[in-house]
């Protein structure tokens, strides 16, 4: 990989990397929030 000097390719892959982590925890809020809407998961209680 070419890296430059500037810091522009470093910052981008903080970004991504930053994005990638929100849409896990979104995705981790997510998924329950639905499965439950739906009553697709049952607690047992």
């Amino acid at each position: 990989m070419v890296y430059d000097w500037t810091g522009q390719r470093t910052r981008r892959l903080k970004m991504l990397r930053a994005a990638s982590i929100a849409v896990l925890l979104l995705l981790l809020i997510a998924v329950p929030a639905v499965l439950l809407r739906y009553n697709l998961i049952h607690y047992p209680y």
